[in-house]
């Protein structure tokens, strides 16, 4: 059997996952230079180091075998994506639920809204290889020709605001509809849960669930109900909130979503409130949103209050854009629909290893934790982490280590600019090449690309 001495991020994190608990989980009879354990963390050096190749990941076993005096690995990658394929779904989701529960734990009053956990739900998507198996069961755009585009895999997210961290995944293709993967994640928000979701969630079924688990929303209003919407319908409370009452709608088989027992199972009617204020988009133009809750106690909860509430449903965009950009998980290089499935939930462990430390530092520093860059916290634990193989064996001096280490972590905190503007808009320009519209083996380059122009 090959004793590997433990990277530097095992032992950096080995207060959530120290080595007895992955031992206990790890399915590896013998465990050599890719048994689940050193996979699993030179999986996560290449998700934190910019979604590095298997090549690095490679390199990383090497070094660590040289370090603890045995052979080291050949450099073919072929054994190491062989053992991806292999890796136990259930390791990775005992891991994705340790973490979760470390998390959740050290939450405290001042993270949370009146008493409310945070929640956002949202939709995204990331390109896949073009292999026909990812095109089997996450096909290409149908605007693209065969041979021509990626395999797109669209995932729905459930971010738990209080702390930062995912709190679980769902996965489809880009023809599903976000609320359809967004209803398969409503068994992750339970009692005293507050979630925040744009108008594709916003559907009677969804809030019924919601409901029903003891949970409440605040979401804008879905766009058909907002071009129908009769402001002098309901109960007024204030000029710019009502207390509505919805029917239940009629049942439809066509999107077969519920059989008519479940249809019949909800409520016939749901009593909500509405709040219709004014608001500045990002061009500065001023405009009216409708937002719904199922917060209707007036007295306890203020309409201008919740209204703004809303506006932090956008931290689910930034922390989407901290996976696809910051650590470039834009496009997942994986020949199947398992392995891109097993890279998320990967991805969602190495991000919510992240978020403990940003949890820990925005603790000490006495602030939130929307105070602490991710990008800061990634860069310091990127180049950090190796000193910690210095502490191995040793609990004092790594207890000492990972406080300074929190110290430092306090002052990475993101600089707040008032009113600045940020339009969706790209500075640098691309190179002037065309766009591949037919496979490549009959694809005919345009002639003097180099003095391409856009034409009139």
């Amino acid at each position: 059997m090959i004793q590997l001495l433990p990277s530097g991020y095992s032992v950096m994190f080995q207060e959530v996952l120290p080595a007895s608990f992955l031992a206990s989980i790890d399915p590896t009879i013998r465990q050599r230079h890719f048994g689940h354990i050193p996979l699993f963390w030179a999986w996560i050096s290449q998700i934190l180091e910019g979604n590095s190749s298997c090549s690095k990941a490679v390199s990383f076993v090497q070094a660590w075998a040289l370090a603890s005096g045995v052979p080291a690995p050949a450099a073919d990658t072929s054994a190491y994506c062989k053992a991806r394929e292999r890796f136990s779904n259930t390791f990775i989701d005992a891991i994705n639920q340790r973490i979760s529960d470390t998390l959740n734990s050290r939450i405290t009053d001042a993270d949370r809204w009146q008493g409310f956990t945070l929640m956002a739900m949202d939709g995204s998507s990331m390109k896949l290889m073009d292999t026909a198996a990812n095109q089997q069961t996450y096909p290409q755009p149908s605007v693209q020709q065969a041979g021509c585009g990626f395999p797109v895999m669209a995932i729905s997210g459930l971010l738990n605001l209080s702390h930062g961290g995912w709190e679980a995944f769902e996965t489809g293709s880009i023809h599903d509809h976000d609320l359809t993967l967004g209803t398969r994640l409503l068994d992750k928000i339970g009692e005293n849960d507050l979630l925040l979701a744009d108008r594709a969630y916003c559907s009677y079924t969804f809030l019924s669930k919601l409901r029903e688990r003891g949970a409440h929303a605040i979401m804008r209003l879905n766009a058909m109900r907002d071009r129908a919407l009769d402001w002098n319908a309901g109960i007024p409370i204030s000029p710019y909130e009502r207390l509505v009452t919805w029917k239940r709608p009629m049942f439809s088989n066509s999107s077969k979503s519920l059989t008519r027992e479940q249809w019949q199972a909800q409520p016939e009617e749901l009593q909500v409130r509405l709040i219709r204020l004014d608001y500045e988009d990002r061009c500065g133009q001023r405009r009216t949103m409708t937002v719904v809750t199922t917060l209707t106690d007036t007295t306890r909860y203020d309409g201008i209050e919740l209204h703004a509430l809303y506006a932090k449903r956008w931290e689910i965009e930034l922390r989407l854009r901290d996976i696809k950009t910051t650590l470039g998980l834009e496009h997942l290089a994986a020949r199947t629909p398992q392995m891109a499935e097993k890279s998320l939930a990967m991805i969602r462990i190495a991000y919510n290893l992240l978020r403990l430390l940003m949890q820990r530092a925005a603790h000490h520093a006495a602030k939130t934790v929307t105070m602490i860059s991710f990008k800061g916290i990634l860069d310091l634990v990127t180049t950090t982490h190796q000193d910690f193989r210095q502490e191995i064996g040793r609990p004092k001096r790594h207890r000492q280590r990972l406080k300074i280490f929190i110290e430092i972590a306090s002052g990475r905190t993101l600089d707040i600019r008032p009113n600045r503007r940020e339009p969706r808009a790209v500075k640098r320009r691309p190179k002037p090449f065309a766009l591949l519209t037919s496979p490549r083996g009959e694809f005919t380059e345009i002639s003097h690309r180099s003095r391409y122009r856009k034409s009139a």
